[in-house]
Order: C-alpha cells, then sequence, then structure tokens
C-alpha cells in the first residue's frame, strides 16, 4: 500500500475557479481525501471553461477542469437549502479542512460560520481565499487573474528591457491565480501541523492581492534601498542583457550571461575581436544604448538554431536557454527523463496526458489520478452517513443534491 504525506487526511472542498482549487489539487494529488462540494446540475464554473477536448464544449471535457481536480471525489449539494446545510454539517464529523472561496461573508450567510462549523469539528482547519481577503476596502471588489496581478503590483515590472517606459503587460498562463494557490496550500498545511501539535483548530484568511505582492519582495527591497524601481531603471544591478530574449533560426533563445560574462558572447558570436569593446565590457555601455548591442548581437543568433546556440553558450558558461512552445515543453528529453508527464483514462475523454508531481518524494509519493464526473462520489459519501439510495433520489427531487 502506498504511504502518501497526506494519507488520512480528509478535506472538504467548497473551492471554484483556479486559484482555489489549485491549493486543494496539491493535497488530493499527495494523497488527501478531497471531498469537492459542487452545485447540482452546474458545477464548478470551470467545467465550462476550454481548452475542450475535440473542441466540444461538454462539461466533461475541460482541459482546465481535469487538471484542477484531480484524485478528488466529486459531490453535488445545493448549500443555499437548509437541507444541504444540514448535510454538509454532517460531512464536517471527522473532518480535518474546510477551503472555501465562495466571497467574504458567504458561509458566514448560509449558516456554516466558524464557529458553527467547530461546533460539529472543534479542531477543523478553515481556510477562506479571496480576492482581498475578509477585511479591507476592497474586501467586495470584484476580480480577475488580470486585476489581482495588477493590483498586486507584478504587472508593473513587466516591461521589455530594451523600452522599460513600455506599458505594462501581463504574464500568461493565469500565474495570479496559481500564485494564490500556492500560498494557500502553504498555509493550509502550516494549520495542519499547527492542528497535529497543538490539538487546536485554524482560520485562515487569505488574499489572493497578498499573496500576488508577497513574490515581489526584492523589487520591493531595492526600492527602499536604492530609491529605484524595475520600471525606470530594469537592469539596476546587474546590466543588460539579464534574461531578454532574442530571435533565432527556430524560435527565441534567453540571453543571460550572468556576472561579469558579457566578454563571452562575442566569442559566442564568432566575433572575439569585440570582447574589449565597451558595448560587451562594460554593463552601463550596454544600459545605455541596448540596440547597439543587439545589432551586433542578432545577427548571429537569427542563423543558428536554438539548441545550437544554447549547448555552445553553456560551454562558454553563459545561462542562455531556449525559449520553449508549449509543445516543445511536452516533447522536452529532460522531462521525460524525470518522467514528469502522465497519461490516464477518464470515462468522457478517454486517455488524457497532463503535467504531473511537481515535486518526487521518496517516502511519500504523488499518486496518478483523473478529475471527478460530476457528482460521482455521491453514493459513495451519503451512503457513508447511513443515507439509502431512495434517500438520494428524494434529496434530488428537494434539490438538495
Amino acid at each position: 500500500m502506498e504511504k502518501y504525506a497526506f494519507k488520512g487526511l480528509r478535506v472538504l472542498d467548497c473551492t471554484q475557479g483556479v486559484g482555489a482549487p489549485y491549493c486543494t489539487k496539491l493535497l488530493a494529488d499527495f494523497g488527501a481525501e478531497v471531498i469537492k462540494v459542487e452545485h447540482p446540475h452546474e458545477g464548478d464554473p470551470t467545467r465550462k471553461m476550454g481548452p475542450f477536448q475535440g473542441d466540444d464544449p461538454h462539461p466533461e471535457k475541460s482541459a482546465l477542469f481535469f487538471y484542477l481536480n484531480t484524485n478528488k471525489k466529486s459531490i453535488t449539494l445545493n448549500l443555499e437549502t437548509k437541507g444541504g446545510v444540514n448535510l454538509f454539517k454532517k460531512l464536517l464529523h471527522g473532518t480535518d479542512a474546510v477551503i472555501e472561496n465562495l466571497g467574504p461573508g458567504k458561509m458566514s450567510a448560509l449558516g456554516l460560520s466558524d464557529e458553527a462549523l467547530k461546533q460539529v469539528q472543534h479542531d477543523l482547519v478553515v481556510t477562506h481565499i479571496s480576492a482581498f481577503g475578509g477585511s479591507g476596502p476592497y474586501r467586495d471588489h470584484k476580480s480577475s487573474d488580470l486585476t489581482l496581478y495588477a493590483l498586486g503590483g507584478t504587472m508593473y515590472t513587466q516591461r521589455t528591457p530594451e523600452k522599460p517606459l513600455n506599458r505594462p503587460v501581463i504574464e500568461g498562463g493565469l500565474q495570479a491565480e496559481y500564485i494564490t494557490g500556492l500560498v494557500s496550500f502553504i498555509s493550509v498545511v502550516a494549520g495542519l501541523v499547527n492542528r497535529a501539535s497543538k490539538g487546536q483548530g485554524t482560520e485562515i484568511d487569505l488574499g489572493a492581492m497578498e499573496a500576488v505582492s508577497s513574490v515581489l519582495a526584492a523589487h520591493i527591497s531595492e526600492y527602499s534601498y536604492l530609491g529605484l524601481s524595475r520600471r525606470t531603471n530594469p537592469w539596476p544591478i546587474h546590466g543588460y542583457p539579464i534574461g531578454y530574449s532574442s530571435f533565432c533560426r527556430d524560435g527565441w533563445i534567453s540571453l543571460t550571461p550572468g556576472l561579469g560574462g558579457a566578454p563571452n558572447i562575442a566569442t559566442l558570436i564568432e566575433e572575439p575581436d569585440l570582447k574589449n569593446d565597451p558595448l560587451f565590457s562594460k554593463p552601463g555601455a550596454r544600459m545605455a544604448e541596448p540596440e547597439k548591442f543587439n545589432a551586433l548581437v542578432e545577427p548571429w543568433m537569427k542563423g543558428h538554431h536554438k539548441w545550437e546556440i544554447t549547448n555552445k553558450a553553456q560551454e562558454l558558461k553563459l545561462a542562455f536557454t531556449p525559449v520553449l512552445t508549449n509543445g516543445e515543453v511536452l516533447t522536452d528529453e529532460q522531462l521525460k527523463a524525470r518522467k514528469y508527464f502522465n497519461s490516464c483514462d477518464h470515462p468522457t475523454m478517454g486517455q488524457v496526458t497532463y503535467p504531473g508531481a511537481p515535486a518526487k518524494l521518496s517516502e511519500t509519493p504523488w499518486r496518478k489520478g483523473r478529475a471527478p464526473l460530476l457528482g460521482e462520489h455521491n453514493w459513495e459519501i451519503y451512503s457513508g452517513l447511513s443515507y439509502t439510495k431512495e434517500d438520494l433520489i428524494q434529496m434530488q427531487r428537494e434539490k438538495i443534491i
């Protein structure tokens, strides 16, 4: 029998969307029994978000929902009904953690305040995840990944190095949401550790804006100590280029020469006489005239392939790296060697390939699994509360489940 890190842990997952479900996904993938509470008929809104397998907008074919909900159990439960609230309280017995992102004050309005939950299970770890937390002037504002990325301060730093006064841009891939999920996961685990050592529950109030801002510590420190920001002077310490991308023969290559490594770029582009040119030997010269530096480097880059450039750069101790497309990530030899991608069978989608373990634990491994169908585990979970099939049919008629 596998020994998973969170084996024996039971979580009631009242989350939807991206960030909070990513938190509960990590708990499930490392062994917790995560019971996902979904609204009858509709389910988590991400079931309606693409991309969909075969471009078929079916609620069981969303790639996003699949990824965010692997290894969870799905039950349907209408918390807007008195019967649904009573049933939820019965589910609390033997539960270790409740995680929700329905909105500040929503659980209390339903009759499921922290006090009410702990009257049933006194040592619960209860986590409330919202855009701005449970207090403050933004508490009830609506938000999205875009607004959180902007308000958290991260968007301000995203500009091209050659033109730092350009408009800020957003990173792809719902980064604010996933940062929120990671910080939520860490917070829940901290609450569970406290519970295990002291035998007491914890209430966690997590605002996504703060989670996003927490990754900006270095930028904020630079501003505090140096009186400048990455917007007005993007490379104040190490000089240009640091991590900017240059077009090459088959895509893009990211240039990071390292401290004092820029003269080696002259060797890389087969122009050794340029090693002593100020553009290669003095960071200030490159920062002042990045266009001139690019004009010397980019013609050579455009004539060579990304991995050819990378391999030569590594020999010269230049930390250059290819910018991989999504398709290239799927076939990358490093990830293949690490067996990162997994596949499993799904009742509606067939065989699905998806990202696997973010970390490898020798004694308590990650587990492979699929996302649940809507309400797939109703009978398993509710029969455990001594309900019969006739009871479930009646609760469906009453729109409780």
